[in-house]
């Protein structure tokens, strides 16, 4: 007896210009398709001389989530990461993690992965800039954004406030009476970087404060040694700022330790503030005044909605900001009395 031939689900949603886990649904029965969609699926498998035992569906598809990671050295990801998993897990879901980089910048670099395997929905904790690439790449199948996102239509996003979180922790400084306020950012690529930078900017024009250019800097990744190299520059300008706000703890620590070197004393000569609250912060001598953010909870909430959404494909998209806290240890002068 000839053996079967079988055709990936992939084709076949790909024939019907639906997601493969629009196709799952129609193969397992569910409800939560629209009827037209459903006939169309099953006339695209009629024309074909294909039954649906031909289609290769596994559990293994139906429960495996896909997450798209750009900033893997980034120390708060593994916790959303983290997050993410607690979550899938728990409604047992499997995950897959692929480090997207800046390699993935075309729908066509996700296709490739998507063809090759199955996956139920997708979490970006990824940076992407082209808005009409993430549209085509939710009508391959679910899609929810983490931390960073684009606010568009259809798609469920958890993030923070950045540019809040950001003004929260200068207005700090401000009130520790620092003047000369330094910013060590990510590149402006990342959408946190950008609204960090504004927030930086609002908190300066409202206290009216220079703003120099000179004392805001662009570290083109979360590294440690570059940040120790921008600070000790920073810190050697023959105008240097008073206070430092750094996007992470990683630049944080290494501002830290480049005034230790030039002999400055912190927080006397220079105030710093960081940002996630990462164990290291805690540890560091003087401890590190830090705004955090609960990235579990903000990794688990996202894989929430993506699995709403696998169930429930008509459930309208939600926009979710968690909110962040000003941890004050040591690495900032006290407050001035007003």
């Amino acid at each position: 007896m000839r053996k079967e031939q079988k055709i990936p689900i992939q084709k076949i949603a790909d024939m019907a210009g639906v997601s493969i886990a629009t196709v799952s649904r129609v193969m397992n029965h569910k409800t939560s398709v629209k009827e037209d969609t459903r006939q169309k699926i099953l006339k695209i498998l009629e024309d074909n001389n294909l039954n649906p035992s031909s289609v290769l569906l596994t559990d293994q598809f139906s429960k495996t989530i896909l997450i798209c990671v750009s900033e893997i050295s980034n120390p708060s990801t593994p916790r959303t990461i983290s997050g993410i998993q607690n979550a899938a897990y728990r409604n047992n879901y499997r995950v897959f993690i692929l480090q997207s980089k800046e390699t993935y910048l075309t729908f066509e670099d996700y296709k490739d992965v998507l063809q090759n395997h199955s996956f139920a929905g997708i979490i970006l904790i990824a940076t992407i800039s082209e808005p009409e690439m993430l549209e085509t790449l939710t009508r391959s199948c679910p899609v929810v954004m983490c931390t960073e996102y684009l606010d568009i239509n259809g798609i469920s996003f958890v993030s923070i406030d950045d540019s809040s979180a950001a003004r929260k922790a200068v207005d700090y400084l401000i009130s520790c009476g620092c003047r000369k306020i330094a910013l060590m950012n990510s590149i402006l690529q990342h959408q946190y970087a950008r609204h960090r930078e504004q927030g930086y900017i609002d908190a300066l024009i409202n206290a009216k404060l220079e703003r120099n250019e000179e004392w805001i800097t662009h570290i083109s990744q979360i590294s440690y040694d570059l940040a120790f190299s921008y600070a000790t520059s920073l810190l050697s300008l023959p105008n240097r700022p008073d206070g430092i706000f750094a996007v992470s703890d990683v630049y944080a620590v290494g501002a830290l330790h480049a005034a230790n070197q030039l002999g400055l004393r912190v927080p006397e000569d220079v105030s710093i503030i960081g940002f996630d609250n990462i164990p290291v912060s805690s540890m560091v001598d003087p401890s590190l005044t830090t705004i955090d953010q609960p990235v579990h909870q903000i990794g688990y909430q996202s894989c929430e909605l993506l699995i709403d959404k696998i169930n429930n494909p008509q459930i309208s998209p939600k926009k979710i900001f968690f909110n962040t806290e000003l941890i004050v240890r040591k690495s900032t002068k006290q407050p001035k009395q007003a």
